[in-house]
């Protein structure tokens, strides 16, 4: 019996960070309950496809070598674009018309590669975030980057966006007081803050504002000020039913500190909050999932979460595997 009563919910995952993935490489994931090749052409293009051939069903990321765009098949050469498609078979003069294989949208920003997931294979219904930052001349020039196989739901992890009373138990800090959260759309927006200055080291204090947008239940990104200004973006890839792949990176803005001092500076902050994501995996590993949970007046908008999130599914009896 499932841990969830719900499948794989469709949008945008992160499936690398794009640094991972070099020109002329590929790389075999198991991503959405299904093997997946990722390559990236000559032209610097990365794509991602169903890892098997469909002549006699070798992994095509396993041993399989890029040439030019396409990814050659390491058992008998078959070789296929980024759109799935067979462009050559080395030893014959037509190529069978059905023989591709499947090929999944995929966009690249702010330094990771994006794939849309949609179990019924229906084109892309949003876009995956941008940030902005990424990449300025002002700000850590990449992501410091986590990653962990969690085993739990897309939907649980998204769900700790609006669940402001686990703050206290589960972090050991106050929910902030001011707190806002919309569903519009495809999007949460999210918005806190603490009135509470905290001092800094020269004497100053400042008002620490957190502002979240989750677009779809892949991913989320939050962009942090006062006591400096920080970017983090969030990933949460299914790998199957009951675990996922998340990704976490973390970039700051430059504040005059010299490059060695920001460096060290920056790396403690990304820690920090990498081990306040770890605080919550015990939690998300062990728990159940209630269709109907007993809630109370302080708990935070977990029925308005749910209705929100339902729109990512398709039902179960028309969902092609």
């Amino acid at each position: 019996m499932s841990r969830f009563p719900f499948g794989l919910p469709f949008g945008w995952y992160p499936v690398a960070w794009s640094r991972e993935l070099a020109v002329g490489e590929a790389l075999a994931r198991r991503y959405f309950a299904r093997d997946l090749l990722l390559f990236r052409g000559e032209s610097g293009e990365a794509h991602v496809l169903d890892a098997y051939c469909p002549h006699l069903g070798a992994h095509l990321g396993v041993g399989g070598r890029v040439v030019g765009d396409t990814i050659q098949c390491p058992f008998h050469g078959w070789r296929f674009g980024g759109d799935g498609a067979c462009v050559e078979v080395p030893y014959a003069k037509r190529r069978p018309q059905a023989a591709r294989v499947g090929a999944y949208p995929t966009r690249e920003s702010a330094g990771v590669l994006w794939a849309w997931y949609h179990p019924e294979r229906v084109e892309p219904a949003f876009e995956p975030p941008e940030i902005a930052e990424f990449g300025a001349p002002d700000w850590t020039p990449e992501w410091t980057a986590y990653d962990w196989t969690v085993k739990t739901h897309p939907q649980e992890v998204a769900e700790n966006s609006v669940d402001w009373p686990h703050f206290h138990e589960v972090h050991l800090m106050d929910p902030p007081p001011e707190r806002d959260v919309r569903f519009v759309g495809h999007e949460i927006l999210w918005e806190a803050a603490t009135r509470k200055s905290v001092t800094t080291l020269d004497g100053a204090s400042d008002e620490i504002r957190v502002i979240g947008r989750n677009p779809g239940l892949g991913s989320s990104y939050v962009r942090y000020t006062g006591m400096g200004e920080t970017v983090i973006v969030m990933g949460m890839t299914p790998i199957d039913e009951a675990s996922l792949h998340m990704r976490f990176g973390v970039i700051g803005k430059r504040d005059g500190r010299s490059e060695e001092e920001m460096t060290r500076f920056h790396q403690a902050y990304a820690d920090d909050m990498a081990a306040a994501v770890e605080q919550d995996f015990p939690i998300w590993e062990n728990k159940a999932y209630l269709p109907q949970p007993r809630l109370c007046d302080g708990d935070g908008p977990v029925p308005e979460f749910r209705r929100w999130a339902a729109q990512f599914y398709v039902p179960e009896s028309s969902q092609a595997r």
